[in-house]
C-alpha cells in the first residue's frame, strides 16, 4: 500500500472503529467511534485547536515561502479531493512531492491511525509533540531510508491532519524523509494556530 493509499484508510477507517461488523469485517455504518477518546495506544491532544480549524482549504494552509524552503520554489498546490480535502504540490525540478490531508469528518483523529494505519506500516514511529500537538510518523518501507513518509498530528482528540514528503530527485533515497515530512507538519501547524488566533 502507499502512503497516498492511507489517505483513503484514514477517510473510511472509522467506519468500522466503533460500530457493528459483520464477520466479514466489511463495516455496516458511517457512525462515528462511541469509544472513549484517545484509544489504541494514541495519545491526548492537551491544548486542542477549534472542531473548525480544519476547514479551510488545505491548498492555503503553506506560505509560498515556505513551499520555496520545502520544494525549491513557490508551486501551486493541486486539489485533490478523492477521499478526503488534500492538497497536493510537485516541484517541476526536482520531482519534490508534498501531499496534505485534512481529517475534519469526526474520524477519530490519532486514535484512527493508532488503530486501523500502524498494522500495515513497515516503519511507525510516535514523534515529539509538534509545537505540543502529538504526532506519528509512518512510512510502508521500514528504515530511514523510505522513499516517502507521512506525519500524521493530532489537533483534537477526534481530528488530524496528515503530510506526505517525497524528496526530490537530488536527496530521493539519501536521506530519511520523515523529518522533511515532521517540517512541513510544523508549517502547517503555524497557519492553523494564527486561524485560530493563537
Amino acid at each position: 500500500m502507499n502512503l497516498r493509499t492511507t489517505v483513503a484508510v484514514l477517510g473510511v477507517a472509522v467506519l468500522a472503529a466503533g460500530c457493528s461488523t459483520p464477520t466479514d469485517g466489511t463495516p455496516t455504518t458511517s457512525a462515528p467511534s462511541t469509544q472513549n477518546l484517545p484509544y489504541g495506544g494514541a495519545p491526548k491532544v492537551e491544548n486542542p485547536l477549534p472542531d473548525d480549524v480544519l476547514s479551510g482549504d488545505p491548498c492555503q494552509a503553506l506560505t509560498p515561502q515556505q513551499l520555496t524552503d520545502q520544494l525549491g520554489s513557490a508551486v501551486p498546490g493541486k486539489p485533490d479531493n478523492s477521499a478526503v480535502r488534500a492538497c497536493d504540490w510537485t516541484s517541476p525540478d526536482t520531482h519534490g512531492f508534498i501531499g496534505l490531508s485534512f481529517f475534519d469528518k469526526n474520524n477519530d483523529g490519532l486514535s484512527n491511525v493508532y488503530v486501523n494505519v500502524r498494522p500495515q506500516m513497515k516503519r511507525f514511529e510516535p514523534l515529539p509533540p509538534i509545537q505540543g500537538f502529538p504526532a506519528v510518523a509512518y512510512s510502508t518501507q521500514p528504515g530511514p531510508n523510505s522513499q516517502t513518509c507521512d506525519v500524521n498530528v493530532g489537533v483534537t482528540d477526534r481530528l488530524s491532519f496528515a503530510v506526505e514528503v517525497t524528496p526530490g530527485s537530488t536527496k530521493f533515497g539519501k536521506i530519511d524523509p520523515c523529518p522533511l515530512a515532521a517540517d512541513v507538519a510544523d508549517n502547517v501547524l503555524t497557519t492553523l494556530k494564527q486561524k485560530a488566533g493563537r
